[in-house]
């Protein structure tokens, strides 16, 4: 269902009872050919709208996701990604081919630290893994590869709670620690009345990282950066790519800051950790 608001007056492109309830999504305003053009999109919510509660109770519905196994890496893959500085997004409206993310350099110092004890740290991709995320959202899955799990994300009628499979190795002896995604789930969920299936979206996470011994020795340096690649349902694609540029680029830095905050602070704990160990041996 559309809603328009044009030049003061409205017009409602349904034919529903006027008993039924509507949840609006205001998704954009003001285009600038048409400043008083402002645009709703309208999800029929009686099945999740509690009438006896003061306050609205979301349900949504899961969508049968399976997890997806993705093909090995090459290095220019890799590359592609770690090369950005920032944020990405690219859109082809016309097929709604959408893609964004996040590329961040990685710096922290670690107390007690030089170029031999880096290394070393480095070379233990369990120490590692546990640095980089939050204790609580990480397990391993199986050697080397480490499940990391997502806070819940909207984009506008589309929740994910979606986790990674990331497979973590070091090279060189601890010259360089990689980490690269080798599975996901995108855990979706949609709201009711929206109409869009999981192949519809056809959403594709990729994550990959780097970590090496900073140059003066006394921390570590490197890359982090991830990739979601989907396909817009038609109703989306009738907004304006600054729109949805502003609503991404939101998770966009939710996932980028929450990564680097937590791998600094969890970093410095576990080195710290890794030398009280050895000094003990």
């Amino acid at each position: 269902m559309l809603l328009w608001a044009l030049d003061g007056g409205w017009k409602l492109t349904t034919s529903r009872s006027q008993n039924a309830s509507y949840f609006l999504l205001l998704l954009l305003a003001g285009w600038r050919s048409y400043p008083s053009l402002v645009l709703l999109i309208a999800c029929d919510v009686e099945a999740f709208m509690n009438q006896s509660s003061s306050h609205l109770a979301l349900k949504t519905t899961s969508l049968d996701a399976r997890p997806r196994q993705r093909k090995p890496w090459s290095e220019r893959e890799r590359q592609t990604i770690l090369s950005r500085n920032g944020e990405h997004f690219k859109l082809d409206r016309m097929r709604g081919d959408i893609e964004f993310g996040s590329s961040s350099r990685i710096q922290t110092n670690l107390d007690g630290a030089d170029e031999a004890a880096v290394r070393q740290w480095l070379s233990d991709d369990k120490q590692i893994a546990m640095s980089i995320w939050d204790p609580t959202l990480i397990e391993e899955v199986e050697p080397k590869v480490y499940r990391l799990k997502l806070m819940t994300l909207m984009f506008v009628t589309i929740q994910l709670s979606p986790h990674v499979d990331v497979r973590m190795f070091e090279e060189g002896q601890g010259s360089m620690f990689k980490l690269e995604s080798v599975a996901f789930d995108p855990n979706i969920q949609i709201l009711p009345g929206v109409g869009v299936s999981a192949d519809q979206l056809g959403i594709v996470i990729d994550v990959v990282g780097e970590l090496y011994p900073s140059r003066d020795g006394k921390g570590v340096d490197g890359k982090i950066g991830f990739v979601t690649k989907g396909e817009l349902p038609p109703p989306m694609r009738l907004l304006p790519e600054q729109a949805l540029k502003s609503s991404l680029s939101t998770i966009n830095r939710t996932i980028t800051n929450f990564a680097i905050s937590n791998f600094q602070r969890g970093a410095r704990d576990k080195f710290r950790d890794f030398l009280l160990s050895e000094q003990a041996s």
